[in-house]
């Protein structure tokens, strides 16, 4: 009895040994270095997708296949520890050294808890790096910075029969794309109108990509409330952040990095922005299903939350009856004032 208890003994002392590598068979690797940047290899901006090289050395006296998971977190935002990234699958040979590169988009989901995240402005750390299950975390490089940019990172929850009925024959991401790409003018009280072919995204001087992801349709949730507390609760589920999706207008640091929240529905009601709670509602008019409708109710309740006011001095623009100027029934041509248009701003960072 005493022997076996010397023996288990021993073994456990064996196996609770401190170290930074992990060890397979005769193989160990050791994460000696992370580095981060930009496709360019430059420091990253808000919007770029990361490069991240990963140094791991095989120490061991045999070859060994190391499973590489990249744990990250971050110093802005509010549950975004730990976030499990793709892992990479890499053969080393005994003594061999190797460099490993995960691509990494602006948009990803953990594919541990389910949860999605973007990379919004500040900074980050690798919080340790996982080679065969086992965290390593002595390495350098492990604090890296996103920089500010004028790119907008959105989540976008849609249902689908929003594009069937309006007979889009695109996919989400391009319809997105499309509506805050297609040209606006600016009218001036002079009447003079200045073009702008990049159109809204131009005219703010941003440039927004959209995440977008498939739901319920926002008024089948079941909470008792209003569509804008429907909205809310419905982002926090599905993006999985620790409660409903936060505002006012600007980046909240309770919602994973995203700068603004956008819900399409194939409801007829038009729109609503949301602006204390930083979302923006956009629905159809049963009454006109044409495209050029539905993406002017989203450039409308888009451009309340960067500050436009609820109706322009005259009609006829896209705070006011945008569908009655002439530029739009005669080339679907969306038209700003511009006294709305002298306030807004891009919000968010």
């Amino acid at each position: 009895m005493k022997y076996f208890y010397l023996v288990a003994l021993a073994a456990f002392m064996s196996c609770s040994s401190g170290s930074d590598s992990s060890e397979t068979g005769g193989s160990s690797f050791d994460v000696t270095a992370v580095s981060v940047t930009n496709a360019d290899d430059e420091a990253p901006s808000k919007g770029d997708a990361l490069s991240i090289k990963i140094t791991v050395k095989n120490t061991g006296s045999q070859p060994g296949l190391a499973t590489i998971t990249p744990k990250l977190s971050s110093s802005r935002f509010s549950d975004y520890k730990n976030v499990e990234l793709p892992s990479i699958d890499k053969q080393l040979q005994a003594g061999e050294t190797a460099i490993v590169t995960l691509e990494l988009e602006p948009f990803f989901r953990d594919a541990y808890n389910g949860k999605h995240y973007a990379l919004g402005r500040g900074e980050y750390f690798m919080e340790s790096i996982l080679i065969n299950d086992q965290p390593d975390n002595s390495y350098s490089g492990r604090v890296f910075t996103i920089k500010s940019s004028n790119v907008l990172l959105v989540p976008v929850l849609y249902n689908g029969p929003y594009l069937n009925k309006i007979n889009a024959n695109v996919n989400i991401k391009t319809y997105l794309q499309n509506a805050f790409t297609r040209k606006v003018e600016l009218y001036s009280n002079s009447g003079t109108y200045t073009d702008y072919d990049g159109g809204f995204d131009e005219l703010m001087g941003v440039k927004q990509l959209f995440y977008p992801i498939q739901t319920i349709n926002v008024s089948e949730h079941p909470l008792d409330d209003g569509m804008c507390e429907k909205a809310i609760a419905l982002a926090g589920e599905t993006l999985g952040l620790t409660d409903d999706w936060k505002g006012p207008v600007g980046t909240q640091p309770e919602n994973h990095g995203f700068d603004y929240l956008m819900v399409a529905t194939p409801d007829s009601f038009g729109g609503v922005a949301c602006g204390w709670i930083n979302v923006q509602i956009s629905g159809l008019f049963d009454f006109d299903l044409s495209v050029n409708r539905a993406q002017i109710v989203m450039i409308h309740e888009t451009s309340h939350l960067f500050g436009a006011p609820h109706c322009d001095p005259l009609q006829g623009f896209v705070m006011c009856a945008g569908e009655k100027h002439s530029k739009y029934i005669d080339k679907g041509i969306y038209v700003y004032h511009t006294d709305s248009k002298n306030q807004m701003s891009n919000r968010w960072d």
